[in-house]
């Protein structure tokens, strides 16, 4: 296997910069697993890659009223909360990551179960050596259209 397509965090990121949710999945037993494991965390056999629909269903979350300082750094605070949410994707893995396009000060009116599609977010990561910004892509959700 070349290393562009072995199952690696850095390729996982390069997947998610080009808007592609990936997941790994075991050849022998059809374990899925995400975050991607090099080996099936069923049989230890070898995985390959897969890429998930994107579609799933709202399992749990929180309204997170006072987060982490990167959070507070893009404007959320008490005032204006975020929603941290876990989904089961159709494929059957759950995942973790921010839910948006709802109102996050109602959670009364976020339903456990609703339609949800993964959504590729930007966050700065820091600065390179001339000042420029950093990014990295995360996997946030948004209610089916």
């Amino acid at each position: 296997m070349s290393n562009e397509n072995m199952i690696t965090v850095n390729n996982y990121f390069k997947y998610l910069a080009e808007k592609k949710l990936m997941a790994s999945k075991c050849p022998h037993c059809n374990q899925i697993d995400l975050p991607p494991r090099r080996l099936c965390s069923e049989c230890l056999s070898e995985a390959e890659w897969i890429e998930l629909s994107g579609k799933g269903a709202l399992k749990t979350f929180s309204s997170i009223y006072v987060g982490s300082k990167a959070m507070m750094d893009k404007g959320y605070n008490r005032k204006k909360p975020y929603v941290f949410a876990v989904c089961q994707m159709e494929e059957g893995p759950s995942v973790a990551g921010q839910l948006i396009g709802v109102d996050e000060t109602q959670p009364d009116k976020i339903t456990i179960d609703m339609a949800v599609q993964v959504t590729f977010l930007r966050a700065e990561i820091g600065v390179d050596k001339e000042g420029n910004p950093l990014y990295r892509w995360d996997v946030g959700f948004e209610p089916q259209k």
